[in-house]
């Protein structure tokens, strides 16, 4: 099957998540290139104004969230930036009214180039970017990142 028709076989609900996914994947790609961080930043709290759902059963949950984004980040190119993807899930998480935090890590490793590494967490649970994690020293609160 190929991934149109995989596409219009998915439930109408999974459709417009991924369409909205896509949209916040696009803007923070172009946002995290051509923006300096904190403007980006601020690019993603303008697009996560809450959504009105009809009844929570509307609501997908926070991993359903994240399916949708890695789903959709992979038709766009440099999407699976880790920092591309924690900022939209931000963005689709905030749209459906649940809390998130973007947190930012840095590491050396042994053969002492520099890393980083972004994640978005939900109610302290870690939604997307979870990835090695423990070899990463995380930056200050919020504020810290780039506000």
């Amino acid at each position: 099957m190929n991934k149109i028709a995989k596409f219009f076989a998915l439930p109408a609900p999974d459709r417009t998540l991924l369409f909205q996914s896509l949209a916040a994947i696009v803007a923070m790609r172009a946002g995290v290139w051509t923006l300096p961080f904190g403007r980006a930043r601020r690019l993603a709290d303008a697009m996560s104004h809450p959504m009105r759902a009809n009844s929570d059963a509307a609501r997908p949950s926070p991993e359903k969230i994240a399916w949708a984004v890695a789903t959709a980040s992979r038709a766009v190119p440099s999407g699976g930036n880790c920092l591309v993807r924690a900022l939209a899930t931000g963005i689709v998480l905030k749209r459906y009214c649940y809390p998130s935090e973007l947190k930012i890590g840095v590491m050396k490793p042994a053969d002492g180039h520099f890393g980083a590494h972004a994640w978005l967490e939900s109610g302290g649970v870690v939604v997307i970017g979870d990835f090695e994690l423990d070899r990463y020293m995380p930056l200050g609160g919020p504020d810290s990142v780039g506000r």
